[in-house]
Order: structure tokens, then sequence, then C-alpha cells
């Protein structure tokens, strides 16, 4: 599941083939916005949140949002096209072929018009000197009923946070994920969103993903674990899936993330 640290990633495998190069030929299905052009400059190869922003001359910015199973991957040019329905952009420089997959959104917009969704995102917790401050500020411009579930996957608050890191930054933390905002300080909130950007900038450079530390690959502590032990308590994990009650699925331990009695 693609998420700030999956975007990094791809940025760093992009950037060599694409930054600084001309577009040698262009295909891209479905894209919403103006086309960019064979003979195109690649001005630089960005990652912000959720978000891979390609800019081209002219100020224009390609936009992908990888949804749930999206990914960008990079190509010789010796290789041949895969004939994957999935496959919504090529872009080939003398360098090689960036190929995007299942992203559900692909979009242009002219750089600094305020126009995308990534113009509205809050500081984006892969940086290594993320406004944490901010974020906490962010947070309570939402409803005070809103859940810290709900709050770590606003994009506007902060990016970068996807369902993954949501349930396992909410583990390490020991927050209830339906937790309402308003319940909890300041204090708690900073601590919370200090979890989630240690956890992402862990990450980015890494092969693998794992929220256990080092050498842990593919490992979690609640994220995909229904039913297994807790890796503290040895209690069952539990889970919520999506739209019972959140938009998205989640994966908590009752026994580390009590639920608090106001």
């Amino acid at each position: 599941m693609p998420e700030g640290d999956t975007l990094r990633r791809a940025a760093e495998v992009l950037t060599p083939i694409l930054e600084h190069q001309v577009v040698t030929d262009l295909w891209f299905k479905k894209l919403r916005g103006y086309r960019p052009r064979v003979g195109d400059r690649i001005e630089s190869v960005d990652a912000v949140g959720k978000y891979l922003l390609i800019e081209f001359g002219r100020g224009l910015v390609l936009h992908t949002h990888l949804g749930m199973s999206g990914s960008w991957r990079a190509a010789g040019l010796d290789s041949t096209l895969p004939r994957d329905p999935r496959l919504r952009v090529v872009i080939e420089t003398r360098l090689g072929r960036a190929l995007c997959f299942a992203a559900p959104e692909i979009s242009t917009h002219i750089k600094g018009s305020g126009t995308s969704a990534a113009d509205q995102l809050g500081p984006d917790l892969s940086d290594d000197d993320a406004d944490l401050e901010l974020v906490v500020a962010n947070s309570r411009r939402l409803p005070p009923d809103t859940t810290v579930a709900e709050m770590l996957l606003d994009q506007r608050v902060a990016a970068g946070v996807g369902n993954v890191f949501k349930s396992e930054a909410l583990f390490v933390a020991g927050i209830a994920p339906f937790t309402p905002i308003g319940d909890l300080d300041d204090a708690r909130l900073a601590a919370l969103w200090s979890v989630a950007h240690r956890q992402l900038v862990a990450n980015r450079g890494r092969p693998y993903r794992s929220t256990t530390g080092p050498g842990n690959a593919g490992r979690t502590f609640v994220y995909g674990r229904h039913r297994f032990a807790c890796r503290r308590c040895d209690n069952a994990i539990a889970f919520s899936a999506a739209g019972e009650r959140t938009a998205r699925s989640t994966y908590w331990c009752p026994t580390c993330q009590p639920v608090v009695d106001h």
C-alpha cells in the first residue's frame, strides 16, 4: 500500500533517468489537464506526501496519486513495454523509461496555481524537518469529535500517512483509534505525530517497510495481524473493516490501546 515512504523511494528511483533530461517519448491513459510534449525538459522529480510530482518545462507539473495499489517503476530502453492494462503513464528519455501502473489520479497543473490536491497538503512527514507544531495546529482545525484515526489520514493536516502507518503510529503511541481528538491535549497529539514522523523517515530509504525496527522486513506491530497475538501483551489484535467505524480499515490492540473513560 503506497504511503509517503513509498513515494520517496519511487522519486529516488526515477530521478536518475528523468531529472534534467529531455523527453523523447510520452504516453498517457486518462490524463486530466494539459499534456506534456516530446522535447520538453524535465526539471525535477519529487515526492510530497502521497503524491509524485514531475515538473516539466513551462511550469507544467504532472501529479500522480497511487491510491491503494499504484506504482512507479524504472525500465531500460532495451526492455519491451509490458502489455498490462494497468499501465497509465510512460515517460521516456535517453536514459530510460518511467512507467506508472494503476494510479487512480493522473493530472497536470501549472506550478504554483493552487489548483491541485497536492497544493492543499500539510507538512510532509517524510521530511527530516517536518513542522510538527504546525501539524498539531492543523489538527485543531478539525471538529473535536474527529477520531484520531481519521485525523492521521487527513492529508491537509499532515502529508504521508496511510492506512499502515495510521494503525502503527496509534499502537506505538498507545492511543485507541476511535478516540476523538478533542479528548487529547496538545502534548498527546504532538507525541502521536512525532511517532508517525519517525516511522515515515525511518522507512523512506529502505527497500522494505518495517515499524518494529531495522532488519525486520515487512514486520508490523498490528497492521495486517487481525487475531494474531500482540507483540507486547499477547492478547489478540482487533480489526474494524472499512466503513464500519471509519472510512478505512483499522487494526489495534485493545489492551495496549485502551479506551479512556471520561
